[in-house]
C-alpha cells in the first residue's frame, strides 16, 4: 500500500451530499467496487465475526480489499465495542470505510480511527460557527461556479446569493437547481450567463425562501398574498408550527437589524453583530425600513404570544400564523 494511503476512514456529519461525494471519491481511490474484493454493509445489526473474516482475507489479484460499512452506530457512546479489538489486528491490505450520521469524539472506535486513518466530517452550514459557516460558504458558491463553468455557463454574484436563497446552502438542493438550469438554458452560446429570470423561471422554493416572502406580503399590507403562501406552504406538506417559529425568528432579525442600524451601526457590521451573511441583511433592510421600531417589537412579541398560545393548547398552530400574518 501506498505510504500515503490510509485502510482506516470515517466519513461523518449531517451535510450529506459533501459525504457521498468523500465516499466515491474514496472508493474511485482503491478501485475495487464491484469485484470480488468490495463488500457492504448497511445498518446496525451487523456480523462482527462476519466483518472480521472478510478483513482478514487476501485480495484477490488486487492491491486491496474494502470494506464499506454505512450507519452502523458504532461511533456513539459505547455502540460497538468488539470493533476496536477487529481494527487493531486489521490486514494491511484491508481498507475499511465508515460513512455515520451521528459520532462521539469520546468514542473508542472514533479514537483509534483518528489516530490511525483519516477523519472527514461535514456539517451543514446552519450547524456551524459564523466563521466556519462563512468559510464553508465560501467554498460551495466557488462549487457552484466551477459546476457551471464545466457546463459552459456562468452567473453573477447577485444571480448567485439569489439562487442560494431558494436553495440554501445544501448541496443537494444547489446541485439540483443547478441540473435544471443548465437544462432550461440548453442551446445558449458557450459561456452564456445564468439569469435572475432564469432562477425565478425554474427554481423551486425553500421554506425559508417562502416564509420571507410571506413576511414581506404582510409587511406590504397584502395579507392576501401572505395567506396565499402560507396555503401553498401546508399544500406540501409543511407543518404550521414551523412556519410560526421561522416567522418569529425573521421578526426577530428585523427587530434586531432595526435596532443596530439606529444605534448608528453600518449594514456590514449588523450583519456581522447578527452572524449573518450581509446579503441577507441587506434583504432584512429592506423589511425593516416598513416598520416603526415600535412596529417591530410589537410584532415580535405578539409572535412569542402566539407560540406560547399553542403550546399551551389555546389555540391551534395553523391559526396563530393565520392570526399574525393578518393583524
Amino acid at each position: 500500500m501506498p505510504r500515503e494511503m490510509k485502510n482506516l476512514y470515517l466519513i461523518c456529519g449531517d451535510e450529506e451530499y459533501l459525504k457521498l461525494e468523500k465516499k466515491n471519491e474514496l472508493l474511485k481511490r482503491f478501485d475495487v467496487e464491484g469485484s470480488l474484493n468490495f463488500n457492504e454493509f448497511r445498518g446496525r445489526e451487523q456480523d462482527i465475526n462476519e466483518i472480521r473474516a472478510l478483513s482478514e482475507t487476501m485480495p484477490f489479484m488486487q492491491d486491496h480489499r474494502v470494506i464499506l460499512l454505512e450507519e452502523t452506530g458504532w461511533f456513539k457512546g459505547a455502540s460497538g465495542e468488539e470493533a476496536p479489538e477487529l481494527l487493531s489486528s486489521l490486514c494491511a491490505s484491508t481498507v475499511m470505510i465508515f460513512v455515520e450520521n451521528e459520532t462521539d469524539a469520546a468514542n473508542k472506535l472514533y479514537k483509534l480511527i483518528r489516530d490511525r486513518g483519516e477523519i472527514y466530517k461535514f456539517v451543514k452550514t446552519e450547524s456551524l460557527s459564523y466563521k466556519e459557516a462563512e468559510a464553508q460558504q465560501a467554498r460551495i458558491r466557488d462549487s457552484v461556479k466551477k459546476m457551471l463553468q464545466k457546463e459552459e455557463r456562468s452567473i453573477s454574484s447577485r444571480s448567485l446569493n439569489r439562487l442560494l436563497g431558494l436553495t440554501g446552502y445544501d448541496l443537494f438542493n444547489v446541485k439540483n437547481e443547478l441540473e435544471k438550469l443548465i437544462t432550461y438554458t440548453y442551446g445558449r452560446e458557450a459561456g452564456a450567463e445564468i439569469t435572475d429570470g432564469d432562477i425565478d423561471a425554474i427554481c423551486s422554493k425553500n421554506i425559508s425562501e417562502k416564509v420571507f416572502d410571506m413576511l414581506s406580503a404582510k409587511l406590504e399590507g397584502n395579507t392576501v398574498r401572505a395567506l396565499r403562501l402560507f396555503e401553498e406552504m401546508l399544500s406540501i406538506k409543511t407543518a404550521p408550527m414551523k412556519v410560526l417559529v421561522m416567522l418569529e425568528k425573521q421578526f426577530n432579525q428585523v427587530y434586531m437589524l432595526k435596532e443596530l442600524l439606529a444605534a448608528g451601526a453600518a449594514e456590514a457590521e449588523a450583519a456581522s453583530k447578527m452572524e449573518i451573511q450581509p446579503w441577507l441583511a441587506r434583504r432584512l433592510r429592506e423589511q425593516s425600513s416598513r416598520l416603526r421600531m415600535s412596529d417591530a417589537r410589537r410584532y415580535l412579541e405578539r409572535a412569542v404570544e402566539l407560540e406560547t398560545a399553542v403550546k399551551s393548547g389555546e389555540i391551534s398552530d395553523r391559526l396563530a400564523v393565520e392570526i399574525l400574518l393578518t393583524e
